[in-house]
């Protein structure tokens, strides 16, 4: 049992007066008639998602982007957030470099910490997030739409070679090991790029647990497909090179953005990236054959890692 089919069997029961629950990277609830308030909450638990030699800067960044994130996928701006922190003792350095860690992320996305609770035990970092977005224009894991293009917000697989590196993992250059361990330590979701162009986007989700994992989740619910051509996906040529596109198709902890969108915003979507700095672009397209389909070098190819999964 994975972490989604343990939801589905214990958690998930019908919404009262959310306009969305549980499913998706935030819930929905009413605001006002024009408006709606977006909610999540992401834990990280020692041993699993850091280690006690983990920077504790780099840990209080992470822990709060990783949420921001998530509200940025739905095409909201996240306003304020609470914070559930379990530490083994009381380490004034070690807290002080945390909390400048996440106060600099809350300046950087203008996120007011607003509470939340501490504990004594085995550590972890637990954040509630709150934004809000206008009801008529909120983005959905299931809104895709058939022969949307299939967008990605800018390179991925360089926060798992970020990973890999914090494992004493592959041999790079001097250059590429900083920008994975930038990518790794310290995500930064593209808010701005979202926000300016959510007008256009049909489906969006948060590149967490790796691409292929994302893409089922925006295909399964609605009984639609994709088909992807792995050479058009933006990556650092290291991962051709050495022949391992699956690394960063598979390797999770982008925290970019996967959406859809018509195809007749492709010019405007484009200048939106060029705008933006970054780098992503059109990698497939939505269709109806109710499964996933990889390309490459113009052949199917099967990626059966498929993504991060907990208890999976």
């Amino acid at each position: 049992m994975n972490e989604f089919q343990l939801i589905e069997k214990f958690f998930k029961q019908p919404k009262k007066n959310a306009i969305l629950g549980i499913g998706d990277d935030a819930a929905i609830i009413p605001k006002n008639e024009k408006d709606c308030l977006l909610l999540s909450v992401d834990t990280l638990s020692i041993d699993s998602h850091f280690t006690k030699q983990s920077d504790p800067y780099y840990l209080g960044w992470k822990a709060l982007a990783v949420n921001i994130s998530d509200i940025v996928a739905m095409g909201g701006v996240p306003t304020f957030a609470l914070l559930s922190l379990t530490v083994e003792d009381i380490n004034k350095k070690w807290l002080s470099k945390f909390s400048q860690g996440i106060k600099a992320c809350a300046k950087k996305y203008n996120v007011e910490l607003i509470g939340g609770d501490t504990n004594r035990g085995s550590m972890s970092v637990s954040v509630t997030i709150i934004g809000d977005s206008p009801r008529k224009n909120v983005l959905t894991r299931s809104a895709a739409k058939i022969n949307d293009d299939i967008w990605i917000s800018d390179e991925i697989g360089y926060a798992h070679l970020g990973f890999a590196l914090s494992k004493h993992g592959p041999t790079m250059s001097n250059c590429l090991k900083k920008r994975a361990l930038q990518a790794f330590l310290k995500p930064e979701p593209p808010m701005n790029f979202i926000l300016d162009n959510k007008k256009y986007m049909h489906a969006a989700i948060d590149i967490s647990d790796g691409l292929v994992s994302e893409l089922e989740h925006i295909t399964v619910e609605q009984k639609l497909g994709a088909k992807i051509d792995v050479d058009s996906i933006p990556m650092h040529k290291w991962f051709k090179e050495h022949n391992n596109q699956e690394l960063a198709l598979t390797g999770g902890e982008d925290y970019q953005i996967l959406f859809t969108a018509n195809k007749k915003n492709r010019n405007k979507i484009n200048n939106s990236l060029k705008k933006n700095k970054l780098k992503g672009g059109v990698i497939g397209t939505i269709t109806n054959s109710k499964k996933v389909e990889f390309e490459h070098k113009g052949k199917l190819v099967n990626y059966k890692k498929g993504g991060f999964k907990h208890f999976g």
